[in-house]
């Protein structure tokens, strides 16, 4: 029989299985899971059937089975106005040894101690060994148009960070000796994680495992303590900790060595770290993110002012020489060799450098894409408002008004530059704006509204440029 306690704080409500003292539901009570409707929380554990998500810190003997029954002296806690609760449950493995589980929970925080206290109490020695698991299906709900990471990750003193996504689980079963590690598992916004606990520097075994339930693939992940051995009468106590909530940057940076890297911003971490780190220093400031997207982009601007003129400048140019361009296309019709010679020496008249408009937009680049990972990866920003009608930075625009805004800016941004001498190259730059409009309409408003800020000041940059 499943039966089971509940345990309900300020920012969690989890469900505690009186069979082996798993965490089988997790309830976020400060994060909706739908924007605007307060009667659906996010549920990171969970224990529907066919999509079980599960963390079990539990014992195991060469002996004697764990306890596989445990009792409670309530079935409700709460941690009502305290800062701290310890629900404790108890357990017997065959009369020989008695264990006492015990969860504690502190306001204001996503992070669960869990101590086992396990007691010989038979005449002869007995090994005991500390486990933790992570058990979940496939990803149900993701983002088809916005890929972000589901999957299994670890972290060790030696490796750092590293991912087992579903794929190579089912692959092959990972095991690796660590020292001073964390498991997890990840998904976009939340994820749950194995933390040490501090007094134990012990070396662990970090594995992962195929399961099947419900006919349906489960993923784990796990880590293993080494033996221990009690004599009669000895007690000795396990400890870990258990995270179970959003990844807020200022909450789990200091609860472990890496646990930042949950927030995953792929390969350009180096240079999406700082711009966050940048980015929460402005909203302190202003208290918007939206406003702070807006102001970071200005400054990111101002960094690439000069490397920009220099675009810019190479662009105004090629825009001079388009009706010269144009003559010589009709006056050497298909020969396109004495075209490009031509071509090549009107350059080298005027000083101009065709690719000198390219190569300080794609210096530019990856600092764009590093923010496109912060604003998608940030749940900071998840159902945070902005000005007016956006009322979630990481939903679409309701009215679709951002990318009506970037596609036009797109388009006069086109109307700047130089046009492509060639006639299909033509035609599909004039179809991008409305392409990007499309695609843009289904991406989280704070992106779009980066974009159209960073196009904004863009084309303004390039119409002085122009005049000059």
């Amino acid at each position: 029989l499943n039966k089971s306690i509940e345990v309900v704080t300020d920012t969690l409500r989890v469900s505690i299985s009186l069979n082996d003292g798993a965490i089988i539901s997790s309830e976020l009570l400060k994060y909706l899971k739908y924007f605007g409707s307060s009667d659906e929380k996010v549920k990171l554990l969970n224990n529907t059937k066919g999509s079980r998500y599960t963390a079990l810190a539990n014992i195991q003997s060469r002996e004697l089975d764990a306890p596989t029954e445990y009792t409670s002296i309530k079935t409700k806690y709460f941690l009502g106005n305290n800062d701290e609760l310890t629900v404790s449950i108890k357990g017997a493995s065959a009369g020989l040894t008695e264990v006492i589980k015990s969860y504690t929970f502190t306001r204001n925080s996503h992070l669960v101690k869990v101590q086992q206290l396990v007691k010989n109490i038979s005449n002869k020695k007995i090994e005991w060994r500390q486990y933790n698991t992570l058990s979940r299906g496939e990803e149900t709900e993701g983002n088809v148009m916005l890929y972000t990471y589901t999957g299994a990750a670890y972290f060790d003193s030696e490796d750092k960070f590293n991912k087992i996504d579903f794929a190579d689980i089912e692959d092959e079963s990972f095991q690796k000796t660590v020292k001073t590690s964390w498991i997890s598992m990840i998904q976009h916004y939340f994820f749950t994680a194995w933390l040490p606990s501090g007094k134990d520097a012990d070396r662990k075994t970090i594995y992962t495992r195929l399961l099947s339930e419900d006919n349906k693939n489960s993923y784990q992940i796990g880590s293993v303590d080494n033996y221990i051995t009690l004599s009669p009468g000895e007690s000795r106590s396990f400890d870990s900790k258990l995270y179970v909530g959003p990844k807020v940057q200022a909450e789990i940076t200091d609860l472990a060595p890496g646990l930042a890297l949950t927030v995953d911003y792929g390969v350009l971490t180096f240079l999406a770290a700082p711009l966050f780190w940048i980015l929460e220093k402005i909203h302190f400031i202003f208290g918007n993110w939206g406003w702070s997207i807006i102001m970071l982009t200005i400054l990111i601007k101002i960094v690439f002012f000069k490397l920009s003129e220099a675009s810019y400048k190479s662009m105004a140019k090629m825009k001079k020489l388009t009706p010269r361009m144009n003559a010589l296309k009709e006056r050497y019709g298909d020969d396109k060799k004495q075209f490009s010679e031509a071509l090549m020496k009107i350059y080298k008249e005027e000083k101009v450098n065709p690719l000198g408009g390219c190569l300080p937009i794609l210096i530019q680049i990856p600092v764009f894409i590093a923010l496109y990972w912060v604003i998608i990866e940030s749940v900071e920003m998840r159902h945070a408002p902005f000005i007016g009608w956006i009322e979630d930075l990481s939903s679409a625009d309701p009215l679709y008004i951002l990318p009506v805004l970037m596609g036009i800016s797109m388009y006069a941004q086109q109307k700047l530059n130089p046009a492509p001498t060639d006639p299909m190259q033509a035609k599909i730059f004039l179809a991008l704006p409305f392409i990007f409009t499309f695609l843009f309409a289904t991406f989280p408003s704070g992106l779009v509204l980066y974009w159209v800020t960073n196009n904004i000041l863009s084309i303004a940059q390039q119409y002085v440029i122009n005049k000059r």
